[in-house]
């Protein structure tokens, strides 16, 4: 597809990742409305590049989605990239009660926001067709690395965009899974595996925003972002012992 005059919606958008993929996609010709929560850092993202709309909304609130829908829509009438990308993290242990409401709130924002932008532009993604739905993962979505919270969301998100593929695709819609790695971000500073032999494997958020452009443009399915960790989800299935006995040494 080519996205020269094309519109985008990258949530999770104020830093990072987001930050990083609206910028990616506004230089490659589309007109990109940056979601995120934090008016400032999307003030300044769309006064660096004119083709950025900034729009602040929390993707846990229904109302507030709805209203990024509604403006999408109503301003620049058709949707053709959608970027899931918002997402936190809330504590490194599941132990006890004081646990679950930091695990709601991580599914809250990281899995159930990307759905409720979905359904809200759904409509409007299909009208729009061919057009791309990208939910940011993780490879902590495919081999339960990390927080259980976050581990666990992204796990939901993998599930969800693999059961989506075939009937959006249907729709004209083709909805596809980005698995980064270890990368360094604001909420994802990575000092613990910098601080190991992991430290070579730790990537920067604009290698992720240009898988997102590539995704786009493709219609891609899956990507792992860098392309080694790969190895990483292949060698969980084919031989997870070997796995596990490697991630605890870690």
């Amino acid at each position: 597809m080519d996205l020269g005059g094309k519109v985008a919606v990258v949530t999770g958008a104020s830093s990072g990742i987001g930050a990083a993929s609206a910028k990616a996609l506004a230089d490659a010709g589309m007109t990109v409305v940056a979601v995120a929560r934090r008016t400032q850092r999307l003030q300044a993202l769309a006064e660096a590049d004119p083709r950025v709309i900034a729009h602040t909304a929390d993707v846990t609130s229904d109302e507030a989605v709805d209203g990024l829908a509604e403006r999408v829509g109503s301003e620049l009438g058709a949707c053709h990239v959608l970027v899931n990308n918002a997402g936190i993290n809330a504590g490194t242990t599941f132990r006890d009660r004081q646990d679950v409401d930091g695990m709601r709130r991580v599914m809250e924002v990281t899995y159930f926001g990307a759905v409720r932008c979905t359904a809200a532009l759904g409509g409007l993604l299909a009208a729009s067709a061919p057009s791309r739905v990208i939910n940011v993962g993780s490879v902590a979505g495919k081999v339960a690395s990390g927080a259980p919270g976050y581990s666990a969301a992204k796990f939901a998100l993998t599930g969800w965009s693999e059961n989506l593929r075939a009937p959006w695709l249907a729709r004209g819609v083709a909805v596809g899974q980005l698995n980064p790695g270890y990368i360094r971000t604001e909420g994802f500073p990575q000092q613990r595996p910098r601080a190991t032999p992991l430290r070579r494997w730790v990537g920067e958020p604009e290698q992720v925003a240009s898988a997102v452009v590539d995704m786009a443009r493709s219609g891609a399915a899956e990507r792992t972002v860098p392309r080694w960790y790969r190895a990483v989800v292949v060698l969980r299935h084919v031989a997870p012992g070997l796995f596990r006995a490697g991630a605890a040494r870690l």
